[in-house]
């Protein structure tokens, strides 16, 4: 009996101590994190889905159906889902967050190079991750957002209906659609917005390496358009990077956009992008640029017509791989019809030609050329 009050008494101690730990514990942390009033109220939830069926035909039919150097459209002469997605957002004073799966052609074009390192990494399954990211707001003005979230570089979207034009541009391609990282994002004022990032690398949701890249993003609205100018800041060496000496394959990008606020019948963007890479066991660096322009007109409530041009040139195939000898040297222009058919229905048809210095566009099973032009017509439901 003596031996079992003993104990007894010991257990009440002990329960007694981790009581105050944990008192000590949430005393402590009120005082670190403030009463921010909370409430299940303030949060809103919503779900919505995207589905976007094409058709291209490509002048120069390749011949396994597989079009080059680019993700929208992804196939010639023939129909199917370029993208489709569903998402669930949530929204308060406080936080806010994204979750949205996704399938297409486009995925498995856009997704192709997603890096494998282990045997728990690579696209198979990340490819369907459109985004997955949660913020939280640290001050007024303030975010950090932590995740995979769409790039903070470029004028045109991964989701077609939101651009000016059909098809991406060259330079739209080229660039990163997606990050996974952390952001931190603060309105300095009406006008200015900033970002910092911090990154996997170019593209990837699996490292390709041991690195982490950094973006910064500036944003300023003027009365009548808005100044862009972004920049990505990283390693982009593939392989174990714990070797001595350590290689580097440093690779800085910029991206200059000026774009018209909302008005009433015309909207446009100019855009023109610069990256340079290290060249491997070199202190010299390969360099790549293009650029675009894109206007849209609205005709009526119903029916606008859009055009662009463009330029791209990456001769040492940083971020453009032929697959050939030659690199793409590339100019064209595009001309697209829109039709509203309902609220959530959107017809959109385009006319693209692009003329490259070399032949490198794929043509018929063993040629290629040095032209290509491609029609496409897109029906996008949105729900």
């Amino acid at each position: 009996m003596g031996t079992q009050k003993l104990q007894k008494n010991k257990i009440l101690s002990n329960l007694k101590n981790t009581k105050s730990g944990l008192m000590a514990l949430l005393t402590g942390t009120a005082l670190i994190i403030p009463n921010q009033g909370f409430s299940a109220t303030d949060r809103k939830i919503t779900w919505s889905g995207y589905v976007d069926t094409q058709y291209a035909f490509d002048f120069n039919s390749p011949a396994n159906g597989d079009r080059a150097f680019t993700t929208q459209p992804a196939r010639n002469n023939e129909f199917n889902i370029n993208l489709g997605f569903i998402e669930v957002r949530s929204e308060s004073t406080k936080t806010r967050g994204r979750f949205a799966l996704q399938a297409g052609t486009a995925v498995q074009s856009n997704y192709s190079s997603e890096p494998t390192r282990g045997s728990i990494s690579g696209g198979e399954l990340s490819r369907h991750i459109q985004e997955a990211r949660m913020g939280y707001a640290v001050g007024q003005n303030t975010w950090i957002d932590a995740g995979v979230f769409f790039a903070h570089v470029g004028s045109e979207s991964w989701i077609s209906k939101d651009n000016l034009t059909l098809t991406r541009s060259l330079v739209a391609e080229f660039s990163p659609y997606y990050l996974s990282g952390i952001k931190l994002t603060h309105a300095w004022s009406e006008r200015l917005v900033l970002q910092l990032l911090l990154t996997n690398g170019w593209q990837n949701m699996s490292e390709n390496n041991t690195d982490k890249s950094l973006g910064t993003g500036i944003e300023y609205s003027l009365d009548k358009v808005i100044l862009v100018y972004n920049t990505i800041l990283g390693n982009e060496i593939s392989g174990d990077l714990n070797e001595t000496p350590r290689n580097s394959e440093l690779r800085h990008f910029h991206n200059f956009i000026v774009k018209s606020k909302s008005l009433e019948r015309i909207e446009w963007v100019v855009q023109a992008d610069v990256g340079f890479q290290r060249k491997p066991n070199s202190s010299s660096y390969s360099s790549w640029w293009g650029t675009t322009g894109m206007a849209r007109y609205k005709l009526n409530e119903t029916q606008k017509i859009s055009g662009r041009i463009e330029h791209f040139e990456d001769p040492d195939q940083i971020v453009l791989v032929t697959g050939a000898t030659e690199a793409l040297n590339a100019t064209g222009a595009s001309i697209g019809f829109d039709q509203i058919l309902d609220e959530d229905f959107l017809w959109r048809n385009e006319i693209r030609y692009l003329s490259a210095t070399d032949s490198v566009f794929p043509e018929g099973t063993n040629s290629t050329s040095k032209e290509n032009t491609t029609l496409t017509t897109s029906l996008a439901f949105s729900f």
